[in-house]
């Protein structure tokens, strides 16, 4: 996907710092010299000071583009970026998206949600529960070859044990 271009003293460090994993074809090309650009390919010339910037926008590329949600509570309604969802429940017929202290209401099937976030860090944990792994506070073993799942809220969840080999797959356990 990306090949970084520069001279080789500098090409360890800066890849190090972007966590670049160059592949032979690629569709990038990341430089510091605008004479290292190719025509049938989309460049990024930077200086090394703004490599921050450019790790951003490597995010951008590589995990698409921020997800928004809408909800609503008894004060309204919401917009929210999907990042800021702590998990996705199921509660009788209706999905609620868990934020820090609040739930609102989410007007989709708990599938659809998951098709929306599939290349996000969320992942099932159960028939009923889609959970944000950037939200995790803390993992240990239950009952049952389960896991209990402290989540940055102090709330706990389970995960079942039909969904333990995907979660530990996504968390490379």
């Amino acid at each position: 996907m990306f090949k970084l271009k520069v001279n080789e003293e500098k090409h360890k460090r800066i890849s190090e710092r972007l966590g670049l994993i160059e592949h032979t074809k690629y569709d990038y090309i990341l430089t510091d010299d605008k004479n290292e650009v190719e025509e049938d390919k989309i460049n990024i010339v930077f200086n090394e000071a703004d490599i921050p910037k450019v790790n951003n926008l490597l995010d951008l590329i590589v995990k698409g583009e921020e997800v928004l949600l809408t909800g609503s509570n008894q004060y309204g309604q919401k917009t929210v970026e999907s990042r800021n969802f702590y998990y996705f429940i199921v509660e009788g017929e209706t999905v609620y998206g868990v934020l820090h202290n609040t739930k609102l209401i989410i007007r989709m099937k708990l599938y659809e949600v998951e098709e929306i976030l599939l290349n996000k860090d969320y992942i099932r944990i159960s028939k009923y529960c889609l959970v944000n792994i950037g939200k995790i506070d803390y993992i240990k073993p239950a009952l049952n070859s389960k896991l209990d799942l402290l989540m940055k809220n102090k709330e706990h969840l389970e995960v079942n044990r039909a969904y333990l080999k995907e979660f530990k797959a996504a968390l490379k356990l």
